[in-house]
């Protein structure tokens, strides 16, 4: 069957736009492809110079008021992007390490990605007796230079003493006093401040001791510690151990999950820090309970970190295969 002119121009349009949408009068709804492709059946229908521009002109100016019509809020949201693939990360994308502690019993099977060994043993100013062996084990085992955590907690108990009389001069804190102010009471956001700091600077002189040497360090945030209900001691005793890494030269990131880091520090407390005079962002660390290592690699682009704006580094993940904890790099 042979289509001539005697349909006229717009009989010849309807018959086109018939072929590809529901009817003629959904043409206002037309996409630019579709007017695209109803332009070239006509011109392969034999329809003359005139009526091929006649018709590219009154479709496309459908497509022009469809789209300005359309363009407002009823239109669905993009969707949300996934995580950026970190661009300053010590680690190598799609690597998978492992961290280990002073409880360790099992080494994982040689060689492997990265390992993040603990320098403290659960606690802040508790050390991990096996951190000198672990560092080297590891430096020997894994494809990029190991890294280190210490656990971070509130002022509380035998380690406050001497703890939280500097670096910053706090309010009824004095030489004398300084070993039991916070054991006789709340510790004051300064004094939790005082904690951090000193904490981070006895987890460092240890790691030295050891030669475990890290220019990266995380703080392993979690529940299981002793924290006070007073939101600003916790983020102060954080924020005091990230400034003492600091200044040392050492990037600090974060170890935890939404809902311990929301009780402990709150929903709105993003650390920060500067090295060597640049401000940069505190990267994350996390478990999201999965056990596999496909879930995992989704997680890194797919979960949202904890802390607003922080890039995920590493997603952790258990696996039966070992004694010890699996991550992912991102």
């Amino acid at each position: 069957m042979t289509i001539g002119h005697t349909a006229g121009k717009w009989g010849a349009v309807a018959i086109a736009a018939a072929l590809l949408v529901p009817s003629f009068a959904s043409a206002a709804a037309l996409s630019s492809a579709q007017v695209s492709a109803i332009v070239t059946l006509l011109e392969a229908f034999g329809a003359n110079g005139e009526t091929v521009a006649n018709v590219r002109s009154a479709l496309g100016g459908l497509v022009i008021s469809s789209v300005g019509a359309n363009s407002s809020s009823s239109l669905p949201a993009d969707p949300p992007l996934f995580n950026p693939v970190p661009t300053d990360s010590l680690y190598l994308g799609g690597g998978i390490g492992y961290d280990i502690s002073f409880n360790t019993k099992a080494y994982p099977v040689t060689p492997f990605g990265f390992a993040v060994i603990g320098v403290t043993r659960g606690r802040a100013f508790v050390e991990n007796p096996r951190l000198a062996s672990e560092f080297s084990w590891s430096h020997f085992s894994s494809t990029v230079r190991p890294t280190v955590y210490m656990n971070i907690n509130a002022p509380y108990g035998s380690t406050v003493a001497g703890n939280i009389g500097s670096p910053r001069s706090c309010p009824g804190v004095t030489a004398a006093s300084g070993a039991v102010a916070a054991a006789n009471g709340e510790p004051s956001a300064c004094e939790g401040y005082n904690y951090g700091y000193n904490a981070a600077k006895h987890a460092y002189a240890y790691a030295a001791q050891s030669n475990a040497a890290s220019p990266l360090w995380w703080l392993d945030v979690e529940e299981a510690n002793s924290w006070s209900e007073d939101i600003a001691v916790n983020d102060a005793a954080i924020q005091g151990a990230i400034d003492y890494l600091n200044a040392q030269g050492v990037h600090v990131g974060i170890y935890s999950v939404r809902y311990m880091w929301q009780n402990i520090a709150g929903a709105d407390f993003a650390p920060t820090q500067t090295i060597n005079g640049r401000k940069t962002p505190t990267p994350t660390w996390f478990p999201i309970g999965i056990a596999s290592q496909v879930e995992a690699i989704n997680a890194c682009r797919t979960k949202a970190s904890f802390i607003a704006g922080s890039p995920v580094w590493i997603i952790q993940y258990e696996a039966s295969s070992t004694a010890v904890d699996q991550n992912i790099a991102c």
